[in-house]
């Protein structure tokens, strides 16, 4: 039944419906009972819609959606549905075959150049951070189910809407920034990797030269320089690739820095609870109780992040384990051609250095936030400690009731949980953490060095 029929409130139509006399009620009562319904079934509509709107996920994921890598959502018709989830499937799988190929290019161009320690480690820097967003195109596509089911257990149980806890909101806005830097600075490193190659075109090399540059150094199984419809097609087909790698690498390293941006800010929140927690109108007659019942809730509240977290790491586990594996090669490969390349157009330096910066800072992020995650869930242990349970009014009032023993055994185990830091790790080898982001660096360094004293017994 829809709210209004031909253009009359469907209330009127309704109450006519009954014979009054037989049932003994009032019109008023029914036109009151009716009202407040309807009242109460708008509020729901509203409420719901408010919640839709105010849980808003980072900007960067919008290239997701264009990657084909966000869980499709189906739609209540079943046959729009499924076109359009195949349609979605079909585009996904072909973003995924086009950074697979741009990436055998890539290798093709490595094998044949071994021996030149320079043009190898150039042709790395691209290859290696096109096989690592080509792992995480394959992850999301393989685990759509679970990347949705995760959504979905953040928005119930660790989304802070933006109307409540102002502070802890603003604090979550101002922690993501971070990762907007890191999406610019990417973003200009793969338009300099797009642009720079045509700038070189037609100010360096010239419009009608024999060989023209591509965005990458790559070898194709064909005679990309025969036609012009040919070349301007192998362009823009590797330049979309790379663009798909690099909006994969900073969507899906800003969501999952705002899951654990948000699940610092519940344990914020937990911690106010915590130190409240005895807190009670010393009028209640029920004080125990209701200070036992609070405690409950921070312990089912605590279950519920830990939980998230847990979930969190067992789905972002392939990828950032293949993420701290390339960083280090790749910071020590881009810092090498900084370092000895020769001959270079300006761009290129320019583009190496916001590579190495982009590099860099892409690490720090992800460790910076798994060590600040370490953080808040260790101070839990500390926030329940300092929750004044030693006070002697409340030890002297407390001390011959059993519900006081079952509030301190219960505060002791909660304790006792909290010491153990909740983590993320990429797949146990390693923690994301600031001892893990200087390791990697001293790693890199060492890389550095070694290649460096390589290249220069080689120049002897």
């Amino acid at each position: 039944m829809t709210h209004r029929t031909l253009g009359r409130p469907v209330l009127p139509v309704f109450l006519h419906l009954y014979d009054f006399r037989f049932l003994q009620i009032s019109k008023k009562w029914v036109y009151t009972t009716c009202s407040v319904i309807l009242a109460h079934q708008i509020r729901n509509l509203l409420y719901k819609s408010v919640i839709a709107i105010t849980f808003r996920l980072p900007v960067q994921c919008v290239w997701l959606k264009l990657n084909g890598s966000w869980p499709f959502v189906p739609s209540s018709r079943k046959d729009n549905s499924s076109m359009c989830s195949t349609l979605y499937t079909a585009w996904a799988w072909y973003v995924i075959a086009s950074v697979g190929i741009t990436i055998g290019f890539q290798t093709a161009y490595l094998v044949t150049h071994l021996s030149d320690i320079i043009m190898t480690t150039e042709n790395c820097c691209t290859t290696f951070m096109g096989a690592l967003n080509f792992v995480r195109l394959l992850h999301l596509r393989f685990n759509q189910r679970k990347f949705r089911q995760l959504i979905e257990q953040f928005e119930r149980d660790i989304w802070i809407p933006e109307n409540t806890h102002i502070s802890v909101n603003a604090e979550c806005h101002k922690r993501m920034f971070t990762f907007t830097i890191m999406t610019g600075l990417l973003s200009c490193l793969i338009c300099m990797y797009c642009a720079l190659p045509l700038v070189e075109i037609f100010f360096r090399t010239g419009v009608d030269a024999v060989e023209k540059p591509f965005p990458y150094k790559m070898l194709f199984p064909y005679d990309t320089y025969s036609s012009w419809m040919r070349y301007v097609f192998t362009y823009m087909f590797t330049s979309y690739a790379g663009i798909c790698v690099v909006t994969t690498l900073f969507a899906e390293d800003s969501i999952f820095g705002f899951f654990i941006t948000y699940t610092c800010g519940q344990f914020r929140l937990l911690h106010e609870r915590v130190d409240n927690v005895l807190t009670a109108a010393k009028e209640r007659a029920d004080k125990q109780h209701l200070q036992l019942q609070r405690l409950h809730n921070i312990v089912q509240q605590h279950n519920k992040i830990i939980r998230f977290a847990k979930c969190l790491e067992d789905f972002f586990n392939p990828i950032l384990l293949v993420n701290l594996m390339i960083s280090s090669l790749l910071i020590c490969m881009v810092g090498f051609q900084i370092i000895t390349g020769t001959n270079m157009f300006i761009g290129e330096y320019v583009k190496f250095i916001v590579y190495i910066s982009s590099a860099i800072s892409q690490l720090y992020v992800l460790c910076e936030n798994g060590d600040a995650l370490i953080i808040h869930s260790t101070n839990t242990a500390r926030h329940l400690y300092g929750c004044d349970w030693e006070n002697p009014d409340i030890s002297n009032f407390y001390s011959y009731t059993s519900m006081s023993h079952q509030f301190r055994n219960d505060l002791r185990f909660m304790i006792l949980c909290s010491h153990r830091p909740v983590r993320i790790t990429a797949f146990k080898f390693s923690t994301l953490s600031l001892q893990s982001f200087t390791a990697i660096l001293s790693t890199s360094m060492s890389y550095f060095t070694l290649l460096r004293s390589l290249y220069y017994e080689d120049q002897l």
